[in-house]
């Protein structure tokens, strides 16, 4: 592709995509406030509607509860009256006495239409005008009657469905006593459940489809099933009474169901926690779905036992509110958007054309130094641009010219890192010979592109082929000069080794030829020397500056450090090294050799990693081979520093005494 194309498409997109940013951003901006906006209505509109539910359904049950208490005193007037009519003889009529004494307990208003009955033990029955009773019925056999006589006092009957009207009720009633104080009869008031007229404004206004249930919450099977539905109301004015009713819903009170209907969230924990608020006699309202459609329940007791009043309307109609409005947002969103568009495409034009026009007077100074720069990248670093144009591409050519010698030497120094990493990495053997008595591994992990630490395995020491030399080298610094002064020292070990001589008057020799070659530079080398001789049973090492070795013996459990006096090599060049020896280490000890980068290692917190935690590795995989061991150590470093970089080299050999044949 052409300068001026590039340079055309350069401008037209920097033109442009602020331009189409914006418009995107404005794009996702609207639709994320939109979301938002939704978000908080629908969940202002559910808050309101609950808070609203709850103090209705609370509201209705303390009505109930109200009415209750007012049916046990229109019962003790009843009670009173009754047995006054029963002692009295000024009339003979009893009916008449008992119909008297009816009116008189009426006079505390009660909301409802009362019943007013009373059975005696003889059979006979007396009841008011309200009261419709089937053929037959003997009220000695109605629950009611046995209760109060059973507890000789004022009893509460679970609501029933009354078997004429399907209406809801409750029956309470009290034994009528003799002039003697004998029991000789029950007398009763029964009146209708009403909701107490809830407001279809109030409903209506949250959901067309709340509804209002009686339900029975300790059913012996409410664990598993749910809720009881014992009557259910429609707020709607005029709607139709629910199944097995008749009459109007509103007009007629709580109407029962002809079948068990039971209310059963499909989450079971969410039943278990309106049982339980239930048990504690607590109102609450939750939200939990029903056949899998959300719904907001609200409920409370209603002061007969194991009943309570439960409010419950879907949640998307209560939200209902909030979905017009975001479908009103986003058809105006979407016109906004159209608009926009149809804006961002003219721009696009108009931007179009005059990028077009600019790149033009870009083209012959930017064509040139494009020319040159492909040069350059060709590795021709002669290349230079004779500037020209505006100032601006006078100061461009201008750098251009200056930095061809920087990256000139950026790349000589990549190359040089290259080179280093080379010379590093043949310093370094690809695999451990294959010892008799001897079982090796060992690895060396710079921090950086190159290190300066080394290891080296020289068998055949001396031209004796039971001896081995083993070394780990550690050189000051990193790069191109750390590589070559450790493969300087290299050389001279591997050419010293050939030569006969002990451990001692090896590294003696080679620090005096590497002094030569660091002077007053400061490199030095830390070095560990070891000769080891499986045949005869003995090994000789030399401590140039390096940590000691450290050497674990299974037998006893116990660690040593194979130490002793030496100055790192290039130091002083007339420097006299001593050499240390023992028994080699017996079939199952481990020996390691290793640069301080390992214990020296910092974790996440600062800590360093420690020869403690060395000697513990070394410990636990005694037994296994020198590679396992190499491994763990290697694996538990990793482990301590996590994401924290290594800050220096890392040079670890493993070494192991075997029997011959099992190396």
């Amino acid at each position: 592709m052409s300068v001026r194309a590039k340079l055309f498409l350069l401008l037209l997109a920097l033109s442009v995509l602020p331009i189409l940013f914006l418009r995107v951003n404005g794009h996702f901006a609207v639709k994320h406030l939109t979301q938002d906006l939704i978000a908080r209505s629908q969940h202002t509109l559910v808050a309101k509607a609950k808070s609203q539910m709850l103090t209705m359904v609370e509201d209705h049950a303390e009505l109930w509860r109200r009415q209750g208490l007012l049916l046990e005193q229109t019962l003790r007037l009843q009670a009173s009256e009754v047995e006054k009519a029963l002692a009295a003889q000024s009339t003979p009529d009893l009916s008449v006495r008992l119909a008297e004494a009816y009116r008189k307990s009426m006079s505390i208003p009660v909301r409802e239409t009362v019943g007013q009955l009373t059975v005696f033990a003889d059979g006979r029955l007396e009841a008011s005008a309200e009261v419709k009773l089937p053929r037959r019925f003997d009220g000695r056999e109605a629950a009611w009657y046995q209760l109060a006589m059973r507890e000789n006092g004022a009893v509460w009957t679970a609501p029933v469905i009354d078997p004429v009207t399907r209406r809801i009720g409750v029956t309470l009633s009290v034994p009528v006593r003799d002039a003697s104080g004998q029991a000789v009869g029950v007398t009763a008031v029964m009146a209708p459940l009403a909701i107490g007229g809830m407001s279809s404004v109030h409903t209506s206004s949250l959901s067309d489809r709340l509804r209002t249930y009686l339900v029975a919450y300790d059913h012996p099977d409410s664990a598993v099933k749910g809720l009881r539905v014992i009557g259910r109301t429609d707020p709607q004015d005029g709607g139709e009474a629910p199944e097995g009713g008749h009459g109007k819903g509103r007009r007629m009170g709580m109407m029962g169901l002809a079948e068990p209907v039971w209310l059963t969230p499909d989450d079971p924990q969410e039943l278990r926690n309106i049982l339980d608020d239930l048990g504690k006699g607590m109102s609450e309202v939750r939200q939990a779905e029903l056949g899998t459609k959300d719904f907001i329940w609200a409920y409370a007791p209603v002061g007969v036992k194991g009943m309570a009043l439960v409010l419950s309307a879907p949640k998307t109609d209560v939200a209902a509110d909030a979905v017009r409005a975001s479908e009103y947002i986003k058809e105006r969103v979407q016109t906004q958007m159209g608009q926009t568009l149809v804006m961002f495409l003219a721009a696009l034009a108009v931007v179009g054309v005059a990028a077009l026009f600019v790149s033009r007077s870009f083209t012959r100074p930017l064509s040139d130094l494009a020319d040159m720069a492909d040069r350059l990248g060709e590795g021709d670093f002669s290349v230079r641009v004779t500037p020209s144009g505006g100032r601006e591409f006078m100061e461009l050519g201008k750098v251009f010219n200056e930095m061809v010698p920087e990256i000139e030497e950026s790349t000589r120094l990549k190359q040089a890192m290259v080179l280093a990493r080379e010379v590093h990495q043949r310093l370094i053997p690809d695999e451990m010979p294959a010892l008799a008595g001897l079982d090796l591994a060992a690895v060396s992990i710079p921090c950086q592109e190159t290190g300066g630490d080394s290891f080296d395995v020289i068998p055949a020491a001396h031209d004796n082929p039971d001896r081995t030399a083993l070394l780990v080298g550690d050189v000051t610094g990193h790069g191109l000069d750390a590589a070559l002064l450790m493969a300087t020292a290299r050389a001279y070990l591997r050419m010293r080794v050939r030569q006969p001589g002990t451990p001692a008057q090896v590294i003696t020799d080679v620090n005096r030829f590497l002094s030569l070659d660091t002077g007053d530079t400061g490199r030095f080398m830390t070095l560990f020397y070891l000769e080891a001789n499986p045949r005869s049973n003995i090994m000789r090492w030399v401590r140039a500056g390096h940590d000691p070795a450290i050497l674990y013996r299974a037998a006893t459990d116990d660690f040593q450090e194979l130490g002793g006096p030496g100055i790192p090599l290039g130091v002083l060049d007339d420097r006299t090294f001593q050499e240390n020896s023992q028994p080699m280490p017996q079939c199952g000890d481990v020996l390691l050799i290793g640069s301080d980068g390992l214990w020296e290692a910092r974790g996440p917190d600062g800590s360093m990693f420690g020869k403690e935690r060395v000697r513990a590795v070394l410990r636990e995989h005694a037994p296994s081979t020198a590679q396992n061991i190499l491994d763990t150590l290697l694996a538990a470093w990793n482990d301590f520093r996590g994401d924290v970089p290594a800050e220096d080299d890392v040079t670890l050999m493993v070494i192991k005494t075997v029997k011959t044949g099992d190396a």
